[in-house]
C-alpha cells in the first residue's frame, strides 16, 4: 500500500491582496519506493472535488502503486468555495409560494421557525423546484479566482515535492511529470503548463474549458431531495473584479509560447459548458495535442459513460485507458530547465520567476 503524507508550506501571497498564507500539500509515494523510473503525477480537482474526498485519496494511492508515481495534490487557492452547498440562503415570500401552493399550505410553511423542513414537506407534493443561494465567505485574500493563483499553487506543489525527493537523495524521472485534470482542473493544467513551459511532459484533459465559464455566469449546483430539485446559485467574487481576460483565455495564451508538453484530450459531443467544436479548433494549432472526441458510439459504460461535460468518466479507469492506448515516450535524457516566463496582454505584463525554485509572480499594468 502506498505511503501517504501531507504537510503545509507557505503559499504564494494573494496577488489581489498580498498576505501570508499557507498551502496544504498531499502526496503518496509507491510502496516499493522511489527510483529513477518513478514519475510525478499532479491531480487537479475541479468544482465539487477536493483532495480530502475518498475518490481522490483512492486515486493517489492507486496511481502511486500501480504506475510507479509520486502523486501530488494540493488545497489550491479558493478550493473551499468550489464544494457542494453547505451554507445556503433562501428568499421565498408568500406571494411567490401562492402561485403553486394553497393558502393553507403557505400558512403551514410559515407557522413557526421550521420553515425549511415544512417547505420541503409541502414542495414534495408538487415536484417543486427550490432556488437558493450559497453564502460564500470570500475575500481578496482567499477566494475562487479560477485562474492565476490556483495554477501557481499547483506548480508550487509539484516543485516542492521534487525538492523533497532530491533532499532525500532519491532519483526520479524528471521527464515524467504528468497533470491529470477534470473540467476546471484540466483547465488549470493548461495554465500550469503555460506558466512553467518546460516542467510538464503530459497533460491528460477530461473536458477542460478554454476560459473559466463562471467568470461570465453564475454557477448553479442542482441536488435532489425526493421529488424536489434544489438549485443553489454561486455568485463568485471573481466575477466582480477587473480580471485580465486574455491571460485566462487558452487560445490567446497558447499562441504566446512553444508547447513542449504532450496533451491527450477527451471531450464529449454534448458538452454544454464548452463546445466540442471550439475545443477541436483549439487543438489544431497547439503542438503535440491529441484530441479524442467522445460521441455516443464511444460510450463503453466502463471508462466513458456519457457524452456530456466530464463524460461521467471513471477517473481511475480513464488514466489506465490513456496509458494503455497511447504510446508516450518519457525521454529520460531530456534536460528540464525552469526559466523566467513573461507574458504580455493589452492590460498587463506577467513575470513568473523561478530563480528561487518556487514560482514568484509579478504583475504590472501596461
Amino acid at each position: 500500500m502506498a505511503k501517504e503524507h501531507s504537510f503545509e508550506m507557505y503559499g504564494h501571497p494573494s496577488i489581489y491582496n498580498p498576505k501570508t498564507r499557507k498551502l496544504k500539500i498531499y502526496f503518496s509515494e509507491p510502496y516499493n519506493g522511489v527510483n529513477d523510473s518513478t514519475g510525478i503525477l499532479l491531480l487537479i480537482a475541479g468544482f465539487g472535488g477536493n483532495a480530502n474526498s475518498n475518490v481522490y485519496k483512492k486515486m493517489r494511492t492507486y496511481f502511486a502503486d500501480n504506475h510507479n508515481l509520486v502523486v501530488v495534490q494540493c488545497d489550491y487557492f479558493g478550493w473551499e468555495f468550489m464544494q457542494k452547498p453547505n451554507n445556503i440562503s433562501i428568499n421565498i415570500n408568500k406571494t411567490e409560494l401562492l402561485k403553486t401552493f394553497s393558502k393553507s399550505e403557505v400558512n403551514y410553511i410559515f407557522q413557526d421557525n421550521n420553515f425549511w423542513e415544512r417547505l420541503l414537506e409541502v414542495a414534495n407534493k408538487y415536484n417543486y423546484n427550490i432556488f437558493c443561494s450559497e453564502i460564500l465567505d470570500e475575500n481578496l485574500s482567499n477566494f475562487n479566482d479560477m485562474g492565476i493563483m490556483q495554477a501557481i499553487d499547483n506548480i508550487s506543489a509539484v516543485i516542492c515535492i521534487m525538492e523533497i525527493i532530491k533532499d532525500n537523495c532519491y532519483k526520479f524521472n524528471r521527464n515524467k511529470i504528468i497533470i491529470y485534470g477534470h473540467s476546471h482542473g484540466a483547465y488549470l493544467a493548461y495554465l500550469c503548463n503555460a506558466f512553467a513551459p518546460n516542467l510538464f511532459s503530459l497533460i491528460i484533459d477530461n473536458s477542460a474549458w478554454l476560459f473559466p465559464i463562471y467568470l461570465k455566469h453564475n454557477s448553479y449546483v442542482n441536488s435532489r431531495y425526493k421529488n424536489i430539485v434544489i438549485s443553489t446559485q454561486y455568485s463568485y467574487l471573481a466575477r466582480t473584479l477587473n480580471y485580465d481576460e486574455e491571460i485566462l483565455y487558452l487560445p490567446f495564451l497558447y499562441k504566446k509560447f512553444k508547447n513542449n508538453c504532450n496533451i491527450i484530450c477527451y471531450h464529449g459531443t454534448d458538452d454544454k459548458l464548452i463546445s466540442n467544436v471550439d475545443k477541436k479548433q483549439f487543438a489544431k494549432y497547439v503542438d503535440k495535442f491529441t484530441y479524442n472526441e467522445i460521441s455516443h458510439d464511444k460510450i463503453d459504460n466502463k471508462v466513458f459513460r456519457s457524452t456530456s461535460h466530464g463524460l461521467n468518466a471513471d477517473f481511475i479507469k480513464m488514466y489506465d485507458y490513456v496509458m494503455e492506448n497511447n504510446k508516450i515516450d518519457f525521454d529520460e535524457n531530456k534536460i528540464m530547465k525552469l526559466e523566467t516566463v513573461k507574458y504580455y496582454t493589452k492590460e498587463r505584463q506577467y513575470c513568473i520567476d523561478y530563480s528561487n525554485k518556487i514560482p514568484h509572480l509579478t504583475i504590472l499594468d501596461t
